[in-house]
C-alpha cells in the first residue's frame, strides 16, 4: 500500500502576474492572471482565473455529551434558494460564522455560539480539521470546532437584525442526526462532514469506549 503522496509542486511554483477587481459588495471577487508549475510541461499559462474572496470561518460541532443532544441552526441560505434543485433554501447546520478583523477562530466561536444559541461555552473548543472548502474557485478556509455544551440554555431564534440574520435554533438527537446522515437528508458539506466526524467518533465521545 502507497503512502500518503507529498505534492509534486509548492507554494513558490506559481506567480501571480495581476489582480483586478471584478466586484466588491458583500463578498468579493478578483479576476486572476498566473502561471504555475506543470507535470508535463515547464510552464502552464498564462491563465485568468475568477477568485471568490472569502475571510476564514469557523464551524461549531456543538454537543450535549450527557443529553447525546446536538444544538443546530436552521436559516435561509441564497446558494440553495438559487439552485437548480426544489430543497428548501432553509438549511439546517452547524452555528458558523466569520472571523473579525484581527480575531482568532478559537473566539470566533465564542462570539457565534453565543450570537447564535444563546449558549455560553465553558471552555476553549477542540480544533478538528482546518480545510478548503471550495479550493477551484475560492480562498476560504473552515476551521472545523468541536465544543460541549449543555442544550438546555439554547434560545429558541437568534440571530442579528442589522445582519439579517434570522435563525431557529434546533436541539436534535445524535441518533437522530445519525439517521439523517445516513438517509441523505443532510445537503450541506460542513454539517456533513461534522456529522460524518462524529459518527466516527461517537462511540468515545458518548459511551466512553
Amino acid at each position: 500500500m502507497a503512502d500518503w503522496p507529498k505534492p509534486q509542486f509548492g507554494a513558490n511554483d506559481w506567480d501571480l502576474e495581476s489582480t483586478t477587481r471584478l466586484a466588491d459588495g458583500f463578498f468579493q471577487l478578483d479576476q486572476l492572471t498566473l502561471t504555475h508549475r506543470g507535470y508535463q510541461t515547464q510552464s502552464i499559462g498564462p491563465m485568468h482565473r475568477e477568485l471568490f474572496i472569502r475571510t476564514p470561518a469557523v464551524v461549531v460541532i456543538l454537543c450535549d455529551l450527557e443529553r447525546k443532544e446536538l444544538v443546530m441552526v436552521e436559516q435561509f441560505r441564497i446558494g440553495a434558494a438559487m439552485s437548480d434543485l426544489d430543497d428548501s433554501p432553509w438549511m439546517l447546520e452547524w452555528v458558523a460564522g466569520i472571523c473579525d478583523e484581527n480575531e482568532s477562530p478559537v473566539k470566533t466561536c465564542h462570539r457565534e455560539v453565543l450570537e447564535e444559541t444563546g449558549l455560553t461555552l465553558v471552555g476553549d473548543p477542540e480544533l478538528l480539521f482546518t480545510y478548503y472548502p471550495s479550493p477551484g474557485g475560492s480562498n476560504e478556509l473552515i476551521h472545523l470546532f468541536f465544543a460541549p455544551c449543555d442544550a438546555s440554555g439554547v434560545s429558541r431564534y437568534r440571530g442579528q437584525a442589522g445582519e439579517y440574520e434570522d435563525l431557529k435554533v434546533h436541539v436534535i438527537s445524535v441518533a437522530s442526526a445519525m439517521e439523517a446522515l445516513q438517509t441523505g437528508k443532510v445537503n450541506n458539506a460542513a454539517t456533513i462532514i461534522g456529522l460524518q466526524w462524529l459518527k466516527t467518533n461517537q462511540a468515545q465521545l458518548l459511551e466512553g469506549e
